[in-house]
């Protein structure tokens, strides 16, 4: 049997890696009247950094998390949140929200580098939280028209930060990558392994 974390967050990316290491991941309820139990996506403050931004959005999940814990009487196990940036200089790409932004984040990705910055948050209550921020960096190789129309049309990039999935099509575009690849997933796993067993929750097919 694994051991049991709570993740704050539905990202079945972030699931599903956890899961590899042996954890089992419980996803924290929803609120009273169907509210959402995790906030989104957060809006970038004024003169707020790129690195500030995810770290505080990250946080602000997993203080979400943790409240409900302890306000709904939950058993205590350690909390894991995350969030994940795509960064071009100061500018964020987000989750695009159609078509026709999927193709202006291809053409700004396409014969550049870029960076995604993914922060780790966990602890067992709102006054032990840790955090730790991953960053990589992707480099894609200058797309054709024809390339970025076809990956537009799929399913593929509307659920991501940047508009691609580092381990889904878009693998055909990226020419370099330095950094953690679990990271750009989503969730960085060593980093992520190292904050749970600071909890109590080492990896449990390392451990004894």
């Amino acid at each position: 049997m694994g051991t049991r974390i709570y993740l704050a967050s539905k990202s079945p990316r972030r699931l599903e890696l956890l899961a590899r290491l042996g954890y089992e991941p419980v996803l924290l309820p929803k609120g009273p009247a169907g509210g959402r139990a995790f906030p989104g996506d957060e809006e970038r403050l004024p003169g707020e950094s790129a690195r500030s931004y995810v770290t505080r959005t990250a946080r602000e999940k997993a203080l979400h998390a943790v409240k409900r814990i302890r306000e709904e009487g939950l058993p205590l196990l350690p909390v894991i949140a995350a969030d994940t940036t795509v960064v071009l200089g100061e500018a964020i790409l987000g989750k695009p929200a159609s078509m026709e932004e999927e193709r202006k984040f291809l053409r700004l990705l396409s014969g550049a580098t870029h960076v995604v910055r993914t922060a780790v948050v966990a602890g067992t209550s709102e006054e032990n939280l840790e955090t730790v921020v991953s960053e990589s960096r992707v480099t894609f190789a200058s797309l054709s028209e024809e390339e970025m129309e076809a990956y537009a049309r799929t399913s593929e990039p509307y659920d991501k930060a940047g508009g691609y999935a580092v381990q889904g099509l878009a693998a055909a575009f990226i020419t370099r990558i330095d950094g953690s690849y679990s990271g750009i997933m989503g969730l960085p796993l060593r980093e992520s392994a190292g904050l749970l067993a600071r909890f109590g929750a080492p990896v449990p097919a390392l451990s004894d």
